[in-house]
């Protein structure tokens, strides 16, 4: 697989980033469990403009799921509003793509097939579909393996099977909940750099959620730490550093000390408040 990746050989110009594309007011999710009311996610003001890598870290248990969920309008809030490109989201929709740690790719289809699935039921007509599934297989550098089968695949090529069905949607925003956890670090390094030559061809807007923060900061233009339950946010850090960069570079590691100090007090907070119930 290392073979067919292609580093990149010139430094990464930061994209031209104007106006916004995700705003959230005021965001609270509250659930009813059997204790009373749990506070998930409280009073989030959020943007993301357009172009933008954000990537979001937190304690487990913070919400950072449950807030992509509501970016996809897989949920809603309790309280609050989130509006893309102005538009209130008040449901689930094709300008907004959720990239799951389990890729939930097909295993009866061939890969050309799996990314051609969402633009199948969406009705696009089949030479269509099939030019616009090989574009972005070309793009995930998998267009040797467009018919294999799924089981024949290692679990990164499986990963950027799932990257490039997702794209082949062109979506106007990609949602990503830890979609490198699973992966060794190796094959996580790789795809790092994957992603992030994808995001500067494409220039689509990100929201990457992730427990790794050297991956958040080796990502990122900034990085959103949340607090323990319920999830507030804690701290913003703009990471201005040049691109490419890579997880072992001292700057990233130096960046990211910083946003573990941050992180780590809610990780101690959230244990004290558990040994306490």
């Amino acid at each position: 697989m290392s073979a067919m990746l292609q580093p990149i050989e010139t430094p990464i110009e930061p994209p031209v980033q104007h106006r916004t594309k995700l705003s959230m007011r005021g965001v609270s999710r509250d659930f009813v469990l059997s204790k009373g009311n749990m506070v998930a996610l409280d009073d989030i003001d959020l943007e993301v403009r357009e172009g933008e890598f954000v990537c979001i870290v937190g304690p487990s248990g913070c919400g950072k799921s449950t807030l992509l969920n509501l970016i996809a309008g897989l949920d809603h809030p309790t309280r609050g509003e989130i509006r893309l490109d102005d538009d209130r989201v008040e449901g689930p929709g094709p300008d907004r793509i959720l990239l799951f740690q389990e890729h939930g790719l097909f295993p009866w289809l061939s890969v050309i097939e799996n990314v051609e699935f969402g633009l199948r039921m969406t009705g696009v007509p089949k030479r269509e579909r099939r030019e616009r599934a090989r574009d972005y297989l070309r793009l995930v550098h998998l267009t040797r393996f467009e018919n294999s089968y799924i089981h024949q695949l290692s679990g990164g090529m499986k990963q950027r099977v799932a990257l490039a069905r997702s794209l082949a949607m062109e979506p106007s925003l990609l949602l990503m909940d830890e979609p490198f956890a699973a992966l060794d670090a190796q094959t996580r390094d790789m795809l790092h750099d994957e992603l992030e030559r994808i995001w500067t061809e494409t220039r689509k807007t990100i929201v990457f959620i992730t427990h790794n923060v050297r991956e958040a900061v080796r990502l990122g233009d900034r990085v959103v730490v949340l607090t323990y339950r319920p999830g507030r946010i804690k701290r913003e850090f703009d990471i201005t550093l040049p691109r490419p960069r890579h997880v072992e570079e001292p700057d990233v590691a130096h960046v990211a000390s910083e946003v573990l100090s941050v992180l780590r007090e809610e990780t101690q907070r959230a244990a004290l408040e558990e040994f306490n119930q």
